[in-house]
């Protein structure tokens, strides 16, 4: 009889320990997706916030004449005969990012705006 008591009380015990064991796992699995989640959030919360920066540096540049952005190009109709003296303008590229305060995420955005101005004759 005690033979099987203890036969009974390991099967017990390892049986416990698988359970125990798929509830660690069971337990580290649902941290994971949690810091997942987290992480997730975080990314869209810095997208939106660097996109609205970007969009008030948009709205400036077109508000100012003075703009901080890379001159790519001159506008292709300053080379026409009739427009040389009268129209100026520029392709200018204006790029915006934005890092977290860990600088574990990073959001950026890049626009090209073309400035147009007629000069006075």
């Amino acid at each position: 009889m005690s033979r099987q008591r203890g036969m009974v009380m390991i099967i017990s015990l390892v049986f416990l320990l698988v359970m125990s064991l798929l509830v660690a796992a069971m337990l580290l699995v649902t941290q994971l997706s949690h810091k997942t989640s987290v992480a997730g959030q975080q990314q869209l919360v810095l997208g939106q916030a660097a996109l609205q920066q970007h969009m008030t540096m948009l709205q400036a540049a077109a508000d100012t004449a003075n703009l901080n952005g890379q001159v790519m190009s001159v506008c292709p109709a300053q080379y026409a005969a009739w427009s040389d003296g009268t129209l100026q303008c520029e392709l200018l590229q204006l790029d915006s990012e934005s890092y977290s305060a860990n600088r574990h995420f990073y959001a950026a955005y890049s626009s090209l705006l073309l400035k147009q101005q007629l000069l006075p004759e």
